[in-house]
């Protein structure tokens, strides 16, 4: 360039023709996406699309809007191809089975309860109102998967909203809340038993909302929760020390230092042990005598159990899961997995295996990464319910220990036949201690992206309906 010709210091830089603007660096397409996305915007779709997202984005931020979405998603999986299989799944062998002999329709040749008397209920080892239950919906809907099933399905929606209620009532957030429920919707033990038609979520269900209740200290109709899970199945007595349990880890620092235990402070568990015994007895007695040939409660009482301590592990059950019988400490690692219900197409060509497609893989077996999570998180809930105090915490420790530690003293004391599946009751607890940890312990955001992530494909993963029927 010539001297003349040269530009001052206090020169503006000549932009290049044709544009007002700085060219980008070469690779950088930012501003260029800014300027299309914002010519976007000013056109009618574009407006409406942000319009949507707008909206969109202001209801996810809302947890009152989020709650039935996760609500809606629970029971659209669960509700979808309900009537599939057309067979009976696992244990509804048993109590659909038992059903019909209630209802006094014929039972197929072979089937369990063939020939059994009509109209009492041939199951005596449980309760008659689960099964009671399950035959008023089969008389509605029809000898059919609808009808076998939708008292779970129903008792599995209930499970989920008594959590999420008993998550508020300890003084945690909204979006807790959403979290623990969330994670419980997606555990595959939870999703299977909440449709099918077997006992475990039927009295799961009536003893979460005796939690909440207790929590309330709504105590007279805990007891009476908590009688009509017994009248399901026995195992409810475990929702009885859960609620016991939690009030001795509340109060009991304060009885250690006051050196007495207030009447105030266990009036209230009085009434509900007591509404528990007078309801659960008079509940069964008036079902004995009406679906049952037992002269009193009492005597039911002991035939239950008296099969539960007969019940033994087979004797070629050694080693590591020859069986579907399991030890308490195998379940806590998602072993000795229960194959309910699988369904295999095989492609031959030419007389030639060439695939065998699994169509439907129905299992017993927890989420793996709730599983996986279980050590740290359950170390986590302890040291937060001792630190912090927690309600929620204290509340986790204590559901869990009822519902799994006694299983772990019969396992060692005895070699009574044990599944898996009876860690369901567990899995409330087990939520609120992984929510705990992803909530609580200071992880980053990307950590508990993450692992939601990855929880999701879990439950996928276990998804039963490998293809769509």
């Amino acid at each position: 360039m010539a001297e003349g010709l040269q530009p001052s210091e206090d020169s503006e830089p000549v932009p290049p023709p044709g544009d007002s603007e700085p060219l980008p660096p070469p690779g950088d397409t930012e501003p260029r996406m800014r300027r299309w996305l914002a010519r976007l915007r000013r056109t009618l779709p574009g407006r409406i699309l942000a319009a949507v997202g707008d909206r969109v984005g202001a209801n996810l931020r809302d947890p009152a809007m989020v709650l039935p979405l996760v609500f809606i998603g629970a029971l659209a999986t669960r509700a979808i191809w309900l009537e599939l299989p057309h067979a009976l799944v696992f244990d509804e062998a048993y109590y659909v089975n038992a059903a019909r002999v209630i209802l006094g329709w014929a039972v197929p040749a072979g089937g369990h309860y063939a020939g059994s008397p009509m109209g009492l209920d041939p199951n005596s080892e449980h309760p008659p109102l689960g099964k009671v239950l399950i035959a008023g919906s089969m008389l509605i809907f029809g000898d059919n998967g609808l009808g076998w099933r939708l008292p779970s399905l129903i008792a599995g929606m209930v499970a989920l909203g008594a959590t999420y209620r008993i998550v508020r009532a300890t003084g945690e957030g909204p979006w807790f809340g959403i979290l623990v429920v969330s994670m419980l919707a997606l555990d595959n033990l939870t999703f299977v038993h909440g449709r099918i038609g077997t006992l475990d979520m039927l009295v799961l269900a009536p003893i979460l909302v005796a939690a909440w209740l207790a929590l309330r200290e709504r105590w007279a109709l805990a007891g009476l929760a908590t009688a009509i899970g017994l009248l399901m199945k026995i195992t409810a007595i475990y929702g009885i020390g859960a609620v016991l349990l939690l009030v001795l880890l509340r109060k009991g620092p304060d009885w250690w230092r006051q050196r007495r235990i207030p009447l105030a402070d266990v009036r209230g568990p009085i009434v509900f042990v007591a509404v528990f015994v007078v309801a659960g007895l008079a509940g069964l007695g008036l079902l004995d005598a009406r679906f049952t040939a037992f002269a009193s409660p009492f005597d039911h009482l002991r035939r239950m159990i008296d099969y539960g301590s007969a019940l033994r592990a087979p004797v070629s059950s050694v080693g590591f899961c020859p069986s579907t019988d399991s030890r308490p400490w195998e379940w806590i690692f998602n072993e000795c997995q229960i194959p309910y219900y699988r369904t295999d197409v095989t492609v031959r060509a030419g007389g030639k295996v060439i695939a065998v497609i699994t169509k439907l893989d129905v299992r017993g077996a927890l989420n793996p990464f709730l599983v996986g999570a279980i050590p740290l998180s359950t170390l986590f809930a302890v040291w937060y319910a001792v630190k912090a105090r927690s309600l929620v915490a204290m509340w986790a420790l204590a559901w869990g220990a009822a519902n799994y530690l006694p299983y772990v003293l019969l396992g060692l004391a005895t070699h009574r036949i044990m599944y898996i599946y009876y860690t369901l009751p567990l899995v409330p607890a087990l939520a609120v201690a992984v929510a705990l940890l992803l909530r609580r312990s200071g992880l980053p955001r990307f950590v508990q992206a993450g692992f939601l992530v990855a929880y999701v494909m879990g439950f996928i993963a276990y998804f039963p309906f490998r293809t769509i029927p």
